[in-house]
């Protein structure tokens, strides 16, 4: 029986090891969208980052490498145990100028001579986005850059030919979301939420891995996702742990896409990034 006690009411996706994993799976699929924003944003050489949500390093990683050994990188993140393990990670990974801090994002005391505050999948959370960035533009220099990359579910999985189980999964996920009071048009909701923070519009831009073959490692990604949400789905009422039927999910959406010589996306981040105005 899965484990349910990863249920936070602040995340929906959960504090688990389930959730690490999933984590690091994203990562491979995701990162080189997000090195490819935070490059086009302006980090460089000698910047001091701050990293809000940082979860297991992976955002503060591809930071570290933009800003150089001459850089620094901060991240926070309310979770000990996930802070405890990106530190351990960035140790192994040689990077002395990478550290992590446990915090509540809306309250830590944090230094205000950043050159850059950056987040991915961490505004899908704050009932205020526009109220948190503008809280955080007190700890960037003038002319400092925003960046954030965040989820934009759709109104369902782009898919050819379509795939009913991808479907019954991504509605599932939706409606997840809808009875946590989340908003999962959040990656093009970035754009308001910079506007009203204060923000110049923001350059925005679309990504989603795809693919198909028996090889893909988007039905993992896609098993792994519904594994960390089990818990408010099922506390939410959306459906139960047997109607999800999760540890065959990954096979049952491989074979499905295979015999259809099918291809789909996963679901997609957007990113947008601007810089606070001086004065």
């Amino acid at each position: 029986m899965q484990e349910t006690s990863g249920y936070d009411p602040n995340y929906v996706m959960g504090r688990s090891a389930a959730e690490t994993d999933r984590l690091k799976r994203q990562s491979q699929l995701y990162d080189a969208s997000t090195w490819q924003l935070l490059k086009e944003a302006g980090l460089s050489q000698g910047m001091k980052v701050l990293d809000i949500g940082s979860g297991a390093g992976n955002v503060s990683f591809i930071a570290a490498g933009l800003v150089g050994e001459s850089g620094a990188v901060v991240g926070v993140d309310s979770n000990p145990a996930i802070v405890e393990e990106a530190a351990g990670a960035a140790r192994s990974l040689g990077l002395r100028h990478v550290s992590f801090q446990v915090g509540d994002i809306s309250t830590i005391e944090l230094d205000r001579d950043f050159d850059a505050v950056v987040g991915r999948l961490v505004l899908i959370y704050v009932k205020d986005p526009a109220a948190l960035i503008r809280r955080l533009l007190g700890h960037i220099k003038p002319d400092g850059i925003v960046a954030f990359q965040d989820l934009d579910w759709g109104e369902g999985p782009i898919a050819n030919p379509p795939s009913p189980l991808l479907s019954q999964a991504w509605g599932t996920v939706k409606e997840m979301f809808r009875r946590a009071g989340l908003n999962n048009r959040m990656g093009l909701s970035l754009h308001g939420a910079f506007v009203a923070a204060g923000l110049p519009v923001p350059r925005m831009s679309l990504f989603a891995p795809a693919g198909g073959g028996a090889d893909f490692d988007g039905y993992d990604y896609m098993a792994s996702g519904l594994r960390s949400n089990l818990p408010h789905i099922v506390k939410l009422g959306v459906a139960t742990e047997a109607e999800l039927a999760l540890d065959s999910f990954a096979d049952r959406l491989r074979t499905e896409v295979v015999a259809v010589q099918g291809v789909f996306a996963l679901p997609t981040f957007v990113g947008a990034w601007s810089r606070r105005r001086p004065g």
